[in-house]
């Protein structure tokens, strides 16, 4: 059995600066690390403990971090995996990943799947 950790989610909200208050200022989380401003588009992840939720503004990518838009503003659920070129073979002997294994552009590899609701999974390794 794969032992995915769910790490965190991933929204790309209407209203960036009203959903950072919500989980910051409502909910209480605590910033981990943020990015961009001063024209670049912004992201921040938080901690809620447990799980974590990044939040970043529509941005162009080189990499798939565009494939998020599939889903609109629809979340995607982030997995940390021990071995991730493993769990891709596994995954894609059933034709599950939307590509193969690449570096994000902010330092970790991912492949990502979709289910059959089209909700994202994204499978990650540092």
């Amino acid at each position: 059995m794969a032992a995915d950790r769910l790490d965190h989610f991933f929204i790309e909200p209407s209203d960036f600066d009203a959903t950072v208050a919500f989980y910051r200022d409502g909910l209480g989380w605590l910033v981990r690390f943020e990015w961009g401003g001063q024209g670049a588009p912004r992201g921040v992840a938080l901690s809620g403990g447990e799980v974590g939720v990044v939040l970043a503004e529509r941005h162009p990518a080189e990499d798939h971090s565009k494939s998020h838009g599939i889903n609109g503003h629809r979340p995607t659920l982030h997995f940390k995996v021990a071995d991730l070129d493993a769990r891709y073979a596994a995954l894609q002997a059933q034709g599950l990943p939307l590509f193969a294994p690449e570096a994000t552009h902010w330092g970790t590899r991912w492949f990502v799947v979709k289910d059959p609701d089209g909700n994202l999974l994204a499978f990650e390794s540092a």
